[in-house]
């Protein structure tokens, strides 16, 4: 019995891993449609987004079932429960790069911006994503901390991005509409990037029975 838990398990990981490469993709066909103002790609965003909604109903019913015919404890029982917080998160990232992809058929007739700092923030946000992806492959809470503290970072530069932003709309009205969706697009980086925290926050509880969400190691609140 024992033996046939860890099977499926392992199947939990696999899906999980392959959610996650899904909505990877969603995220990185998203920005690319956006650089380039391709609908077509754009549209590419929601047929994969329907497909990551249906993987996370299947993860979560799968952990579900799991938890109630195995009565898991300890460790099993903690991963089961990150898989299940990891996987509704991954599907509101993909949410997210649907947001971004939605922006496109408005911005094709719309003048042009260059936002440098909006694709240094897309290109950190990718990144922690691929390394809370791995923290958990690894179930490594040293790697998934150090991606927890890039998160102020990427929130530095959504400041950064609406400051410039809103200096193109007083300089240039012509280029409000243009700059009010790269504004949308910022935040909902931002919140792809949180959900990558959150991601993280789980590996170290899996591998270390931690929480460290909203500071409660310290006993604090987190600030808002």
């Amino acid at each position: 019995m024992d033996s046939h838990f860890d099977e499926e398990l392992k199947r939990v990981k696999q899906d999980i891993l392959k959610l996650a490469a899904m909505v990877e993709d969603s995220i990185t066909k998203a920005l690319e449609a956006l650089k380039k103002r391709d609908t077509g790609l754009a549209k590419t965003v929601q047929d994969i987004d329907r497909e990551v909604d249906k993987l996370e109903m299947s993860i979560e019913e799968t952990c579900i079932e799991l938890i109630a015919r195995h009565q898991p404890v300890g460790s099993d029982l903690r991963f089961l429960i990150g898989v299940i917080k990891m996987n509704n998160d991954l599907e509101r990232m993909g949410d997210h790069a649907v947001n971004i992809a939605t922006t496109i058929d408005y911005l094709v007739d719309q003048p042009r911006i260059r936002p440098i700092i909006l694709w240094s923030m897309a290109r950190i946000v990718k990144e922690m994503l691929k390394e809370s992806v791995e923290s958990f492959m690894n179930n490594d809470a040293v790697r998934a901390q150090k991606v927890c503290e890039h998160d102020s970072v990427v929130d530095e530069m959504r400041d950064e991005t609406i400051r410039i932003l809103l200096t193109h709309m007083l300089e240039e009205p012509e280029k409000i509409s243009s700059a009010i969706s790269y504004i949308l697009v910022a935040k909902n980086l931002e919140r792809i990037a949180d959900l990558t925290t959150n991601i993280c926050e789980d590996v170290i509880y899996i591998a270390q029975a931690r929480v460290i969400k909203h500071h409660a190691e310290a006993g604090g609140k987190k600030e808002s």
